[in-house]
């Protein structure tokens, strides 16, 4: 069965890459992060705070690794069911999560370019020094930041696979997200009210340890932060998980697996 699994992630990942080679509008957010980066460096050399580089530099990254995750969950069901290929992949004798899985790591493994290209920006286009005072944390954080995002992105796939097209909620759910998540602002400078839903976003702790793990000073209680980054996307892939079970019997019955 193990192998089995990883044979299904390896094929959805390898399918995934092949289409964003074939298809260039998947990868539309690594032409638009480094315009972001560029934006938001910009702000920062204007306000005179170059303190906020760091926040700048989180800002960019994240917004384009959540914008290829958010992408991704949609646009994985909304293109099958235009191809008519949604029922052959929910009756193809595979796990269809395991699929779906392995196509969302597919994206965010070149979505991790979108790193490398805010740095770029702002080591060679704004001459910026950027160094890393905890590198061990930084890599920790990145990898359990797209494990959270590639369970939630499953959670967001099974709610997709419900509707009739998938556009309405990525465009409602993309910057709510980001927000709550402190992407832009840290969520220590929001109102108190937001405190409590944004402590639910997996974004709002990585975006923290992010941008502590770019500052000289010493992080407090990184583990169990990172603990949380974790436990947060496990409850969106259990979640997914169960309603896709759910979603899945209900288009059957309804007759909604494709579109019409």
């Amino acid at each position: 069965m193990t192998g089995r699994y990883g044979r299904t992630l390896r094929a959805g990942l390898v399918l995934q890459l092949r289409l964003i080679r074939e298809h260039r509008d998947y990868a539309i957010d690594l032409v638009r992060t480094p315009l972001l980066a560029v934006v938001f460096l910009l702000l920062v050399r204007h306000t005179g705070h170059p303190e906020l580089v760091v926040n700048a530099v989180v800002a960019a990254a994240m917004t384009g690794l959540w914008g290829m995750g958010l992408l991704i969950s949609g646009e994985i069901v909304d293109r099958d069911r235009a191809l008519g290929t949604l029922a052959l992949t929910v009756a193809a004798p595979v796990p269809l999560p395991v699929l779906l899985l392995g196509r969302i790591t597919g994206t965010l493994a070149a979505g991790a370019l979108a790193i490398g290209e805010v740095a770029l920006v702002a080591v060679v286009g704004f001459r910026l020094d950027l160094p890393v005072p905890h590198p061990g944390l930084l890599v920790a954080t990145v990898l359990a930041t797209a494990a959270a995002m590639a369970g939630t992105s499953l959670l967001m796939a099974t709610l997709f696979v419900a509707t009739r097209t998938a556009r309405t909620f990525q465009n409602s759910l993309s910057y709510p997200f980001l927000l709550l998540g402190g992407v832009f602002v840290p969520l220590s400078r929001l109102p108190g009210w937001t405190h409590p839903p944004g402590r639910l976003v997996f974004l709002s702790w990585s975006c923290d340890l992010l941008r502590d793990s770019l500052r000289a000073a010493p992080v407090a209680d990184a583990w169990p932060r990172l603990g949380m980054v974790l436990l947060l996307g496990a409850a969106g892939l259990g979640g997914g998980l169960l309603v896709l079970r759910r979603v899945l019997e209900r288009i059957r019955v309804l007759g909604t697996m494709e579109l019409a």
